[in-house]
Formats: structure tokens, sequence, C-alpha cells
């Protein structure tokens, strides 16, 4: 972008987004989905709002694949939406949401090689929602192996690719190649960020928490698999509401230190929680309130700015966690999950 986003008052946009954020699944609409069948969902899916994507696909899918593809292509389509009715500035801090995706689409690709999987079936696990067309993420498809896959990026500089191939070589591992294109999408968001005036601080705000989020998650699964201190700080980011001398020390702690030290940030409700279960606490519960924290969050950026920026990214993730929810309901139901466990891993 390289200038200034001046976020004006855009009421229509506004309106627009409030009105399609009311039409988002309530506490109430997923107590009645928890006790359905997988058919039961999708039907009331389609009396729903999701009848046109129903209707689009029913030829040629069936069963959970068809619930699962709806449930994704409503997502780029209500996001295509949100484009359409937004001005250039509002529409530039779309797209630096959006580009999640398009590094999730990368990643399937590269596992997918790392599978040898036909790319027909690598396109079945890849998101529609995205800021490439088809024909880029095709290119990526017909490359031979990962290592090619990952030559055609030409966003990563040169000395990170290397370094991230050479890893892989050596140890069979993508944790590397993945970290590095997590650490593109957060340098770019955080990249253009610096450019938002001060209407859009809470979007900058929400988006340093989930940083945040995604660094604890990583710390914790690197500390539970006793990774070195050293290789763990190469991996973990050092930009997000937590200071760096704060990661640092959590970098140097135990897992109940760790919890102690989020007791000085934002999470300071999830730390006092945990800090009290002790070696009764689940790594997965953890993640799921982490999540949670951001639900809040982005409810109070619309509740708090109906009528600013703050909405836009506010419904953005609220209907991610829609679709994230409803597919994670509908996988857990084909395993004949309990409906217990289903309640525990959904974030409502």
């Amino acid at each position: 972008m390289g200038r200034p986003i001046i976020l004006e008052k855009y009421p229509y946009t506004y309106l627009r987004t409030i009105v399609m954020k009311k039409a988002l699944l309530a506490k109430q609409d997923y107590d009645k989905i928890l006790k359905m069948t997988p058919d039961q969902i999708g039907k009331y899916l389609e009396d729903f709002e999701y009848k046109k994507e129903v209707d689009e696909l029913a030829m040629e899918y069936h069963g959970i694949e068809l619930i699962e593809r709806t449930l994704q292509l409503n997502l780029r389509n209500k996001f295509d939406k949100l484009l359409k009715i937004s001005p250039s500035d509002l529409r530039l801090l779309i797209i630096i949401y959006l580009r999640r995706y398009d590094i999730h689409n990368i990643k399937t690709i590269m596992r997918g090689k790392f599978s040898n999987m036909q790319p027909e079936l690598i396109k079945k696990y890849m998101l529609p929602a995205s800021t490439k067309d088809s024909a880029y993420f095709d290119k990526l498809l017909l490359q031979k192996n990962l290592e090619d896959v990952f030559s055609q990026l030409d966003f990563i500089e040169e000395k990170d690719s290397r370094a991230a191939i050479d890893h892989f070589k050596a140890s069979g591992s993508l944790a590397l190649i993945e970290n590095v294109l997590d650490r593109y999408y957060f340098n770019f968001v955080f990249s253009q960020l610096r450019y938002l005036t001060m209407e859009g601080r809470l979007y900058k705000r929400f988006l340093l928490n989930e940083l945040d989020t995604f660094n604890i998650k990583l710390l914790l699964r690197l500390k539970a698999k006793n990774m070195p201190e050293q290789a763990i700080k190469e991996l973990i980011f050092s930009v997000g509401t937590i200071k760096k001398e704060e990661i640092d020390k959590m970098i140097k702690s135990d897992f109940v230190n760790i919890i102690k030290e989020l007791e000085n940030t934002d999470f300071r409700e999830i730390a006092e929680k945990y800090s009290k279960l002790s070696g009764k606490m689940s790594f997965t519960d953890l993640e799921v309130d982490l999540d949670k924290f951001l639900l809040g969050q982005s409810k109070k950026l619309i509740r708090q700015h109906p009528m600013g920026v703050d909405v836009i990214l506010g419904y953005m993730f609220l209907k991610d966690i829609e679709v994230k929810n409803l597919t994670r309901i509908i996988k857990a139901k084909q395993l004949h999950m309990p409906e217990e466990f289903i309640e525990k891993i959904i974030v409502v």
C-alpha cells in the first residue's frame, strides 16, 4: 500500500455489514444443531442462509462433503459481498484479512505434495475464500514436489526459502516451511497496519491479540515436544501485545510458569483459570479458550463501534468462527462423538 489508509465514515457499508452479522447463527441455533444428525444439519442450514450454495453444489456433491463445501463457498460469497459493498480503503483492510486463506491453501498444497496426493484430491481440501484466482493455485498444483511448489513463491526471501528447504530435506518435517509462510503472513499484515489512521486502532489491536494466541499455542506445542529453547525462539514471532521480554521468559519457563506469565497480559482471565487447574488441564481446552477470547474481542468491536471500520473485522472473524464451528460439529457427528465433547470444541 505504502500510504495512510484514511478510513472515513462509510455508513452504507457498515449498515450492510450489521445486517449480515444479524444472519449469523446464535447460541440457540447451536443448541438445536448439536441435537441433530448430519442430514438434519444440512437441511437446517439450507433453510437458514445457505440455500444458494446448496443449490449450486447439490448436483456434484452429497452428504457430509456437500455440507462442508457449502460452508466454505458461503464464506467466500459473504466475503466477496463485503468487497463489493466497500470503498477502496475498506477493501484494502478486507484483503489484509483474506491473505490468511492464500497461506492456508499454499500449506494445503504442500502437505498434499508431501503425502503424494493427486492434484484433484488436494483441491478438495483447499478453501475457496482467497485473494488469488484459481490459475495461481493450479500452477502450484502442477509442480512435481513440495520443493518446486516452495520455489514458485516469489514473496518468500531466498535465504528463508533455502533454509526451510534444507531443514525439510534434513528432517522430513514441514515445521520450518510452514513457519516461514506464517511469518510472511504476519509480517505482511503488520507492515500494512502501520498505514492505518487512528480510526482502525481496534482493528489493529485485534490482529495483535490474534498473533498473541498464535504464539501461545505454538509455544505450548513446542514445549510439549521438548524442543530446545533456541529453536523455539527462532519460530516464535516477536510482535503482538505481549512484550518480547515476556515471550523470552515464557520460552525459558515450564508450563506452570508460562501460565503465570500470561497473568500480566490481555489473557489474564484465562491464565487465572488454568493456574488453578494445575496438572488437570488440557491443551485442547486452553486453545478453545484462547479462540473464545478472540470471539469476545470481535463481538466487542461490533458492539462498541457499530458504525466504524471495526465492524468489518468483527463480522469477518465471527463468520470464520461459524464455519469452523459447523465443520467441527459435522466431523464430530460423523465420528459419533458425544454431544458433551462437541460442546467443548466449538467456540460460542
